[in-house]
């Protein structure tokens, strides 16, 4: 069984006008939107670098500004001798003889 011309020639033109111009249009499409969604993702991630950046930045600012207002030198001369105290018995602790235990009395 065989085509009638006409039929054969309408499939081939709507080929032709139709889906080959509809294809390429939604190629292009694609084609663009990809670039512009890549282009987005770029600057949300400059800015997000620059946001982290700044707020780094004011963080340690912010730790300055702590330490600077919030700690006196009295109080940070305590904690000082405090820490310095413990420290000297926790070593004069380690510098004694062990104590034989009973364990090692009987061997």
């Amino acid at each position: 069984m065989t085509l009638p011309v006409t039929q054969t020639v309408d499939v081939i033109w709507w080929i032709t006008a139709v889906e080959i111009p509809a294809v390429a249009s939604l190629f292009w499409l694609h084609w663009r939107m990809r670039s512009e969604l890549l282009g987005r993702v770029e600057q949300l991630r400059a800015r997000e670098e620059s946001d982290a950046s700044d707020l780094r930045d004011a963080l340690a600012a912010f730790k300055l500004d702590v330490a600077r207002n919030y700690v006196s030198i009295p109080y940070l001369k305590d904690v000082e001798k405090r820490l310095t105290g413990h420290l000297l018995r926790i070593e004069a602790k380690l510098d004694m003889p062990p104590i034989p235990s009973k364990k090692d009395l009987s061997l």
